[in-house]
Parts: structure tokens; sequence; C-alpha cells
């Protein structure tokens, strides 16, 4: 429910309408707006949105090859989430919130990502852990009336930075203002690319603040006539963008996964790495699902291309990032590098922390780390270490996602249905086009 006091706060602060966000299947953010004097009535009844959402593409297609919304029949209610309304900042008179969704009759939609996460986080909770998650978040940034690079390097640098220094102003104070904590900006590896690093939060906020922060980025980005890309490979010539997401687990108030192995690992933090890898293949099905996740996954590009981990390795799709005399007990986290802006967030951490706390259930055997770049290994090499390559084109993907009976049953049988669906419809659209018009299909779309 609203609070019927915010709407005079809000329109009082100018606020005339509200935009209501949720992330489809493909990474997309959809949206209604509503007058703000419409809010509160938002907040009871909800919006309506038409149920084959669940069921869009990438390219706005909509497939129905799942069997539950095989017609264009039937609605859903969006509902706005009264703790996530925020005036933002760079776009005056809106405010933003996310959006939940119901059945037509009030009762849980079994196609809302949102409900996904939230039970992986009271599952979570029932074990005895709080989780602290955030997200890395790469983007490529160019002018927008030619597409032409906002800076010229070099990778890291400050004078790239320098080149974008409006930009950077007014996106750290909208971020502030819209009140998503990062902490830090730079340059990073590829063209004309930047990364900001949210502050951990617990997994719900976190996808919030991702989705927020996306919302402000595009913004700061069109007041200087510049645009941003998060396109997991916005070009073949790119290095990619990921959207690493970290993930902890603590137990009254301490971290649970440091201790006293050769690692820095308790047997909490063995078992839950352990369920990263051996989970890994169905997992990165759901964070990094897409066509154009696909074509990033090479090795060579911090792409997560082989499944295996390591510590501080980053070419590892599961980066354990340890606590050091320096950084304190309390730093222990795990990075799992196979996620982009493709992904569904909620679905992403849902998945994630699903299969992490199923390996400390299991007390999964964690094998050795890897502490080199695979990639560079002959095949023999790398059949003899176990270790092999993520899927790289649809049929692999969707074998992984299909035979992970943890994935599907995080999902769920009508949403797993309709993810599929969505892939099964990205992957029919790619079959006759280039991988550039793929790559250039998806460019704008995050």
């Amino acid at each position: 429910m609203i609070d019927p006091a915010l709407v005079p706060v809000l329109s009082e602060r100018g606020i005339v309408g509200v935009t209501i966000g949720w992330v489809d299947n493909n990474g997309i953010v959809r949206s209604r707006t509503v007058p703000t004097a419409e809010l509160a009535s938002a907040g009871r009844k909800g919006v309506g949105i038409t149920a084959v959402f669940a069921v869009f593409d990438s390219h706005d297609g909509i497939t129905f090859a799942h069997e539950g919304l095989s017609t264009p029949s039937g609605d859903a209610r969006l509902i706005p989430v009264s703790d996530s309304i925020v005036p933002l900042a760079g776009q005056p008179g809106i405010a933003w919130a996310q959006g939940k969704q119901l059945s037509a009759d009030g009762s849980p939609w079994p196609y809302d990502q949102r409900s996904v996460l939230e039970r992986q986080v009271t599952a979570a909770a029932d074990a005895g852990f709080d989780v602290r998650a955030g997200f890395e978040m790469e983007m490529v940034v160019t002018r927008e009336t030619d597409d032409a690079p906002a800076h010229r390097g070099p990778a890291y640098s400050a004078n790239a930075v320098r080149e974008v220094d409006e930009f950077t102003v007014q996106l750290l104070r909208d971020l502030a203002s819209n009140g998503i904590s990062i902490g830090q900006l730079h340059a990073e590896y590829g063209g004309s690319q930047l990364e900001i690093a949210l502050s951990p939060l617990d997994p719900i906020a976190a996808a919030d603040a991702q989705v927020l922060a996306r919302q402000t980025i595009h913004a700061a980005a069109r007041a200087h006539g510049l645009r941003v890309s998060f396109a997991p490979l916005p070009s073949l010539a790119s290095a990619g963008n990921g959207w690493h997401v970290h993930t902890s687990l603590s137990r009254d108030g301490v971290n649970a996964l440091t201790g006293d192995d050769e690692h820095g690992l308790s047997d909490i933090g063995r078992g839950y790495v352990a369920g990263l890898v051996q989970e890994l293949p169905g997992i990165a099905a759901v964070t990094a699902p897409s066509t154009g996740s696909l074509l990033r996954r090479r090795p060579g590009y911090w792409a997560g291309a082989y499944g295996f981990w390591g510590v501080e390795n980053r070419e590892a799709a599961i980066r354990l990032v340890p606590s050091t005399p320096l950084l304190g007990t309390e730093h222990t986290n795990v990075e799992l590098k196979a996620c982009d802006a493709s992904a569904n967030p909620y679905l992403a951490l849902a998945v994630t922390l699903a299969a992490g706390l199923a390996g400390v259930d299991a007390g999964a055997e964690l094998p050795a780390p890897i502490q080199e770049d695979v990639g560079g290994w002959d095949d023999a090499r790398r059949e003899a270490a176990g270790i092999l390559p993520l899927a790289t084109t649809h049929d692999e993907q969707r074998a992984n996602l299909m035979g992970s009976a943890l994935v599907r049953d995080v999902l769920g049988a009508e949403l797993l249905g309709a993810f599929v669906a969505c892939r099964d419809a990205d992957a029919a659209w790619a079959a006759p086009h280039t991988q550039d018009e793929v790559l250039e299909s998806l460019r704008w779309i995050y």
C-alpha cells in the first residue's frame, strides 16, 4: 500500500508522474507511468499489463510457444513497491518505483521475477544467513549524434575520465540524489568504456539499485549529448560489457565465508563456492542468457568463458575475493563473471544464491582453484583438468538450462517455460542474421 501522505509530498516537489518499472526475461526494463494523483490507486489495485509480457522476446516479438501464455488473452497487475519510490534527479518531474507483478485477482503471479528472488532470500534466512550482493556495471559511452567514442582511453586512465568530466560529475550527483551508493567509477579496459561498482546491499535492494542505476545513467548521459550501451557485446570489435555480481553470506553479523583454509574460506565458504561451480552451466544460462551473451563469451576477455574458479583470477567464471589483513575478515565475497545486462537481475541473484546455498547444505566438495588463464591451454590439458567451456551456442545453453534441476526449481515451471520460449525466439530471430546484425539489434535495448 502507498501511504496517502506521500502523494502531496511528491506533488509539492513538482513530481507529476511516477514510472513503475520491472525487468522482463530479456533484461529489458519495461514500465508504466501513472500521474502522481493516481499513485495511491495504483498502490491498491495496480496498473493493468498484458499477461504476455512474460513472453516478449528481445526484439519485442511475442512468442506463444509457452503453453501457459499461448494466447493474447489475460491480464496481470503491476504494483509499485512503496519503499522504492524515488524522485529522479536526472528526470525532473518524474519519480521512479520498482514494480511487482500480481495476478489479476491479486494472487501471486508465477511470472513475477522479483518474487523468485524473495523466495531465495527467505530460504537463506531460514538457513540462518544474511546475504549481501552488489553489481559491477560496465558500459560503453558514445556521442549521441554519431555514436563516436566519448573518450579515447587509455584504459583505466585519468585522461579517459577527464574527457567525460561533465557526465561523470552529474552522474555521481544524480546517483547520490537517487539514493544509490557506489564504491568507485573508472574507465574500463574496452574502448570508450566506463564502470561503476554498486555498494553491497541485501539482494532485493541490490537488484532494485541496479535497475535504478541504469535509469540514472541513461538520463545523465542524455543530458550531455551522450548515449550508453550496456549490451553484453556492443560490436564484434568491443571488449564487451559484464555486470559482474558479487555475493557473500553472514551469520550473526560475521562473514560466514571467511575461514582458515589455504584460500581463506570456512567450511561454509567452501560449500558456497563449490555449489556455484557445480551449477555454473545452468546458472550462466540465466545470468548471461542472450544471443549477445553467447558471442561475448570469449577467452581472454574476462567474460568467464570456461567453467572453473580461482582466487583473484579475473579470467575465472567464479572469482573468490578473499579477506586480507588490510581489508578485514568481512571482505570475503564471490564474484560471478558470467553475468551481463541481458540477465534479469532478480533471477540472476536468485539462481546464484540457490546454487551457493545448495552447496553449503550438501557440504559440496570444492575442487582446487585454477590461477592461470586456461584459454591459453590446449584442449588436452583442459580436458585432463576437467575444465569445460561454457556454452557458446543456443542449443548448448538451452540444454544446460533444462539440465539443471536446481535452476528449474528456482524459476518454477511457468516462468521457466516463458524464459525458454524467449530464448528460443531470440535464437530463431538470430538464425538468418549475421553476427553484426544480431549485435546491432541488441546494442541499445538495455
